[in-house]
């Protein structure tokens, strides 16, 4: 995922935020582990990209729909009149505008009335973050991780070609993926490090987020900090701040707890730091 601008830099800018998504339905991505997987996106990516505001902030999404079929865009950030969120045709644009009033990290995706669900486990999905503007967060090396799903069967060349409409009604996934990867490379980062993680979970089914040999400092959900947890769960369609300190040299995997058994397919994002002097 790329880096993200921070709270200092998005708050002291102009408070109307304008973001152009792209709906495409071909986009074709290697997951890893010798798999591939044609997804629709927004912008051409899986998840779609991170859109950092401030709370107070106008905020206007315009969707360019480039697809076969209608789609939205619905940010559970906005208190607004549902089917204002679209969706569009084909060939049109669909701009969305509302005020970002509530701090947290929430998740976005397509709103495409009965076939929501699958256009967002088709890969229409994001997070949205909505940093606080008169709470300076503390300095910390920061990151989203979104916990997403593929749901389809892969051929004899590990290529899946979309998302099965049977699987995904059942919640029956083939694989979940921390930011449409089987496999993250470690984060390398140092001991006393603060890591701050903006985690948004697309589902299926709540996700226990734990850190290997740690624990979290504080976890928020939007204003409030809970102190000193060990696992916190996070539903699917929620998000939450997740912040904890590398206590010294080793390797602290972040896993969802509840997942464990998808770890051999590489559901782990490793924060790995060395040794002073190495």
């Amino acid at each position: 995922m790329p880096a993200l601008a921070g709270q200092r830099e998005t708050c002291a800018g102009s408070r109307q935020k304008t973001f152009d998504l792209t709906v495409t339905e071909t986009a074709t991505f290697d997951l890893g582990l010798g798999l591939s997987f044609r997804a629709w996106t927004y912008n051409g990516r899986l998840p779609g990209p991170t859109l950092e505001v401030c709370e107070g902030d106008t905020v206007t999404v315009r969707v360019h729909n480039h697809g076969e079929t209608s789609h939205g865009f619905d940010t559970h950030a906005f208190r607004m009149d549902a089917r204002r969120f679209g969706p569009t045709a084909p060939g049109t644009t669909l701009t969305v505008s509302g005020v970002a009033d509530t701090p947290g990290v929430y998740l976005y995706h397509c709103s495409a009335g009965p076939v929501t669900d699958f256009h967002i486990k088709s890969g229409l999905h994001g997070a949205m973050i909505v940093y606080p503007r008169d709470r300076p967060l503390r300095p910390a090396r920061e990151l989203v991780v979104v916990e997403d799903a593929v749901y389809g069967t892969p051929d004899a060349h590990g290529f899946i070609p979309g998302t099965d409409s049977t699987r995904s009604q059942h919640n029956d996934e083939t694989f979940s993926m921390f930011n449409g990867r089987l496999g993250n490379a470690p984060v390398q980062v140092a001991p006393g490090d603060l890591i701050r993680i903006y985690f948004v979970n697309v589902g299926p089914h709540v996700a226990s987020a734990h850190v290997i040999g740690d624990i979290f400092d504080r976890v928020s959900l939007g204003t409030t900090w809970v102190h000193d947890i060990q696992t916190w769960g996070v539903p699917a369609g929620s998000g939450a701040i997740l912040e904890f300190r590398i206590p010294g040299p080793g390797v602290y995997p972040f896993v969802d707890h509840d997942k464990l058994a998808y770890l051999p397919f590489g559901l782990s994002l490793p924060f790995e730091a060395a040794a002073p002097g190495r």
